[in-house]
């Protein structure tokens, strides 16, 4: 009799331990550019993406998590990094160590994530990066094992490029890019690779973030008489690298930047028939043959009344799908759980499978795009093509 009193006392005392000890709500902490030159790229790739997953994972009750027996809805906790890395570091340490966040959302763009990757591996929250192209920080992915990266990465995407120029008949080419870790690394594939594929790079010219005014080196690459103008850009340097080029006439046979051609905003401030045959970094649309793929296309379209990106975007979304099922596969919030399942599963996202090896996905949709007739198709690599290429790019229409 004593016996099952004892049992029966351990067993309110552990309902009670354990319903005292549920959480209400998974909070989930997102240091990110509200101000400063990376917003653009946050407000189209990141923001929206991350915050309409938590609009449909609590329209559903929240995530189930299985320890707890019942779905828990999710809350974001967020702060504006100002574009600047120390205020990066130190929201995130906010966040973990003030807020008690259960997981962490990552900044926009490669240098931001190299500066918080540290920080989240130091305090155990699993990062999924969506906005990082860094061959750097995936040498550092040995001492980093909660971070991981899902965007394309230089090393597949800048081989991917020069290969099309070659298919392409490029000879000569021009290659500026922004001074920052993303365009440093990015040329730094790029320049040698062209080499190597026997192009001959005729102009190689860097310019600082946030510049306002590119028309000069638009001046020198007309000079140069390229075949192929190539810019490792940020979103406000490619809009600026566009119309610049439009108004001096100048017209390569290709003419790519990075990050903001697969913006919809491009597509839409130039004009359709304007920017046809202009290329750029990412390569997502929806005939992707992926499961959800067109579906998530359409939602995000009718939620901010804009499409998303071709570039990011979908990599963004496909990462809080991930974060999403590894809470559920682990059945626990227990962030070290979560991370072991990040890295040894393959997750279905709008992007396609994902794995990791080393810490960075070994899967993509495609890794260059070109805008043709109002839709960014992929164009490289060749066996992901949802269009052949465009060569030369038609001539800028004259206004």
């Amino acid at each position: 009799m004593k016996g099952c009193i004892l049992f029966l006392v351990g067993l309110v005392l552990l309902s009670f331990s354990h319903a005292y000890g549920q959480p209400k709500e998974i909070l989930i902490g997102n240091a990110i550019s509200l101000s400063g030159p990376y917003a653009p790229g946050a407000k189209m790739t990141q923001i929206p993406n991350y915050d309409m997953w938590v609009e449909e994972v609590n329209a559903k009750g929240g995530i189930f998590v299985k320890q707890y027996g019942k779905r828990i809805p999710v809350r974001l906790i967020r702060y504006d990094d100002k574009s600047d890395t120390g205020t990066a570091v130190r929201l995130v340490e906010k966040l973990c160590v003030s807020d008690k966040v259960h997981f962490l959302l990552p900044p926009w763009g490669t240098a931001m994530h190299f500066a918080v990757a540290h920080v989240a591996n130091k305090y155990g929250h699993p990062l999924i990066g969506p906005t990082i192209s860094s061959e750097k920080l995936r040498e550092l992915a040995p001492r980093l094992p909660y971070f991981f990266g899902i965007l394309n990465m230089p090393r597949e995407q800048g081989p991917a490029l020069v290969d099309l120029l070659v298919e392409l008949g490029v000879k000569r080419v021009a290659l500026v890019f922004v001074e920052d870790l993303y365009g440093t690394e990015w040329t730094g594939v790029v320049s040698p690779e062209l080499g190597r594929k026997g192009l001959e790079t005729v102009m190689l010219k860097s310019y600082p973030l946030g510049a306002k005014d590119l028309s000069a080196l638009i001046k020198q690459a007309m000079s140069a008489e390229v075949d192929a103008f190539l810019a490792m850009s940020y979103p406000d340097d490619t809009f600026l690298l566009t119309r610049q080029a439009m108004e001096m006439g100048f017209n390569p046979k290709v003419f790519y930047c990075g990050v903001g051609v697969a913006f919809p905003p491009f597509r839409d401030t130039f004009g359709a028939e304007t920017i046809e045959g202009v290329m750029g970094a990412g390569a997502w649309n929806p005939k992707v043959p992926f499961k959800g793929a067109k579906e998530y296309f359409e939602r995000h379209k009718k939620r901010w009344g804009v499409e998303p990106d071709r570039w990011g975007s979908a990599f963004a979304y496909a990462s809080v799908q991930i974060l999403e099922q590894a809470i559920e596969l682990a059945g626990s919030l227990d962030r070290k759980k979560v991370r072991d399942i990040i890295a040894t599963r393959t997750f279905e996202t709008v992007i396609g499978p994902v794995r990791f090896e080393g810490g960075f996905n070994v899967q993509s949709p495609g890794e260059i795009g070109q805008w043709q007739k109002g839709e960014f198709e992929v164009v490289a690599a060749k066996s992901k093509r949802t269009a052949n290429p465009i060569f030369p790019k038609p001539a800028w229409p004259k206004k």
